[in-house]
Parts: structure tokens; sequence; C-alpha cells
């Protein structure tokens, strides 16, 4: 049976989603799918998980790295999930069945990050072995491995999918071209650990956050400094821009999530509710719904309009 047509099967009028819990430890990375139908979790307890947002159910969990999940990722046609592991492989897994479609084996240290290019051509993971490998998704054979200064901690395409940025530990941020793997740009030095970064929709700015209080928006390709977001005394752990790009959500180490509105350029809300670290942060498809992982071990979904706890 096609996916579409499995959607379809299964889903009727979508209610609205609350909390997810079955992860035993720190919830690491989560991730729409395409369609908005499910979200993808990966974790300390080695799990990756699908959950069903109809209803908040777990669909299938699989134990299937030998060491934490640190980042999950699904391809653009919604078929396939990506997820990087301490255990030093990427695993390819299918969503229909959350079967092992494949293993991606060429880093020697843990995989902090996965991502998927927005048409699907290539699937690009960091390391902290210093390097950032580009996947041709066809055969799944290396097309470029790209060495750093540091551990690389974050990994993203432009939406056009012909750049990619990488965030470093000793704080660096550069643009490369893809697929060539050609340096186009290096942004001033963070001074700290680059915990995440990401691109606006329109692929104009880029987002990048440290273990400080601050969250930088460069302008993309030229490298000036648009606008520098400082929260009030927190550390900001993960970010993500919502579908039309006016808000950027900002996930802090107190479990608080910030949402910052691009066209009065200040923090319209605070959502509270996580009880440790938010380690992860993604809007929906649509627009209409932010998740959230902590290290409280749940995944929640938040009403975007009024940061109000979906139950």
């Amino acid at each position: 049976m096609p996916v579409a047509t499995w959607f379809a099967s299964i889903f009727g009028k979508r209610k609205a989603p609350g909390v997810l819990i079955g992860h035993t430890d720190w919830v690491n990375a989560i991730a729409f799918s395409p369609g908005g139908y499910f979200l993808a979790s990966g974790g300390k307890d080695r799990t990756v998980r699908l959950w069903r947002l109809e209803d908040c159910q777990q669909v299938w969990a699989v134990t299937g790295h030998a060491d934490w999940v640190k980042s999950v990722a699904f391809s653009p046609n919604g078929q396939l999930i990506a997820s990087g592991s301490g255990d030093k492989t990427v695993k390819i897994w299918s969503v229909k069945e959350g079967t092992l479609v494949t293993v991606l084996k060429g880093h020697t240290d843990w995989v902090n990050s996965v991502t998927f290019s927005p048409f699907g051509a290539w699937l690009l993971s960091g390391s902290s072995d210093k390097s950032v490998i580009l996947w041709d998704t066809g055969n799944w054979e290396q097309v470029e491995i790209i060495t750093h200064m540091s551990p690389v901690y974050s990994v993203t395409f432009s939406p056009d999918e012909t750049l990619m940025a990488i965030g470093t530990y000793d704080g660096a941020v550069k643009i490369w071209k893809v697929p060539e793997g050609e340096l186009i740009l290096a942004l001033p030095d963070h001074g700290d650990w680059v915990r995440c970064l990401t691109f606006s929709p329109d692929g104009k700015i880029l987002a990048t956050c440290c273990w400080t209080d601050k969250v930088w928006l460069w302008r993309i390709p030229e490298g000036d400094l648009v606008v520098s977001v400082t929260l009030p005394k927190e550390a900001a752990t993960t970010i993500a821009f919502s579908p039309d790009g006016q808000i950027l959500a900002v996930g802090t180490h107190s479990g608080s999530i910030y949402l910052w509105n691009s066209a009065v350029e200040k923090v319209v809300r605070v959502i509270q509710g996580h009880e440790n670290h938010v380690s992860s942060v993604a809007f929906s498809p649509d627009g209409r719904w932010l998740a959230s992982g902590s290290r409280d071990k749940t995944v929640r979904l938040w009403k975007v309009g009024s940061g109000d706890l979906n139950l």
C-alpha cells in the first residue's frame, strides 16, 4: 500500500495533541513528518519512536542503536526516518513498518546531527569526529566529507538545498555549497558551543544559538548580523522557525520556551511546562503546533497561538 494511502486509511479528523510519554530517559530530538500526521523522537534510552498525533499514541518504538539517539529527521516524502547516535552510525528506518532500511557507517565518533535536504537528494550528518558527511540518498554512498577543527554539533540545509550550514563545538559556523563542498562563508566566532542552527523558510536568514543567553540572526549569503536576541538569564539550547518565518521558538536549559516575533523583534510569549532542559523544538508543517522534547523524558505539543498544552 502506498504511504499516502496508508496515511488516509488510519486518519480521520485530527484531534488536538498533548503529552507524549514513553521515553525512559532524556528526549534528545524530535521531528514532524512532512504531512504533520506523525512525530518522531529519539532519546538517551537508545530508542527511536514514532507517534501518531491524532490520538497521541505511539505507533512503534525501536531500540536500534547501541548508544544515545542524538538526532532524528524525516525524509521529504515522509517514507523514511534518519537517526544519528553515539554509536557512530546513522540508521535509516521505514516509517510504515518501523524496520531498518540501511546503516550508514563512516563516522568514528558520536553522530550529533542528521538532516535530509528539502528535496530529498541528500542526507547530511555531523559528528564529534570533527567531520560532516554528505550522503546520496539514491544509493546511500558518501558524496563529500568535510573536516573541521572541532566536533560538529549541528547541521542544516538551506530551503533550496544549495547550501549547508555547520556549527561546531569551538563556536565556528561555516556555510558550504552543496554538493561541491566549497566554503562560501564563515560567520564570526560565536565564542561557545554552537548548539543549534536553522535557516528561515525563505533561506535569507540563518539563526544560531550557543549555550548562552543569545540567539543570533544572520543575513545569508552576506553574513551580516541582522539582530541579536537576548533571553532573560537563560541558556538557549535549541531553535526553530515557524513555517511562515514570523516566529522563532527558542528552547532553554531551564525548560522554558520563548516565542520571538520577527515583525516586532521581541519575545511575545513564554511557554512553561517542562521540568528540565528543552533539547529540541519543531513547528508542525501547518504552523498550528509547536512540539518540544526535554530531559524530563516527555514530548509536549502546544497551540502556537496560546502557548497552552493540548490535552
